[in-house]
Formats: structure tokens, C-alpha cells, sequence
């Protein structure tokens, strides 16, 4: 049985270490692709390949990347502006637990 020599590479300089960008990059990524994955509301294979696609798109292009991220931020934000316009509507609404009291009566209780 022979045995195998460890030979280092002949041609080429060592592979590079990533950069603190790319693994920011990286961990941003994997962020906003768990995000688009849960925000799809399929769990299981159609949840997980949208997550993938989107950290595809993320790590291979910078302007995919805008866009994902982008297009989550923007669904935000929509989302939270009609959840405080749906509260503001109902804040809105009047009170018809009571009876309405009406100007005259109360002008007269004030009066005496």
C-alpha cells in the first residue's frame, strides 16, 4: 500500500482569506435571506428556496443585492404604515358604549 505524500500546490499562490467585507457581506445576507424566507409565509421548500434565491442574488450581484434588500425594506415599511393607519382608524371611531349627551342638557346642568 502506498502511501500519499501531501504536496503542496506547485503553481499559484495559496487561495486568499476573505475580507471583513465579504463576510459581512456574507452574514447580511444570510440575514436577509432567513427574513425573506420566514416573510413568505410557506414554510418548508418554497420558504427555503426563496431564501436561497434571495442570498444568490445578494452575494453574486451588488445590484441584486440593492434590490432584495431594498424591496424588503420598502415591504416594511408599507406593512407599518398600514398597520398605524389601520390603528389610527380604529382610534378614530366614536365611543357608542353610552348615551350621547345632548348640548341643551348639559348647557342647563352647568347653569344650575
Amino acid at each position: 500500500m502506498k502511501k500519499k505524500i501531501d504536496q503542496a500546490p506547485t503553481k499559484g499562490r495559496p487561495p486568499r482569506k476573505s475580507s471583513l467585507l465579504q463576510k459581512a457581506a456574507r452574514v447580511g445576507a444570510t440575514v436577509v435571506a432567513a427574513r425573506v424566507a420566514a416573510d413568505t409565509g410557506k414554510k418548508g421548500v418554497i420558504g427555503l428556496l426563496a431564501g436561497m434565491g434571495a442570498k444568490r442574488l445578494i452575494m453574486r450581484y451588488p445590484a441584486g443585492a440593492l434590490f432584495v434588500t431594498g424591496a424588503y425594506m420598502a415591504g416594511k415599511l408599507y406593512e407599518a404604515k398600514r398597520e398605524a393607519d389601520r390603528k389610527r382608524q380604529a382610534k378614530a371611531l366614536p365611543d357608542q358604549s353610552a348615551q350621547p349627551i345632548l348640548i341643551e342638557e348639559a348647557r342647563k346642568a352647568r347653569k344650575g
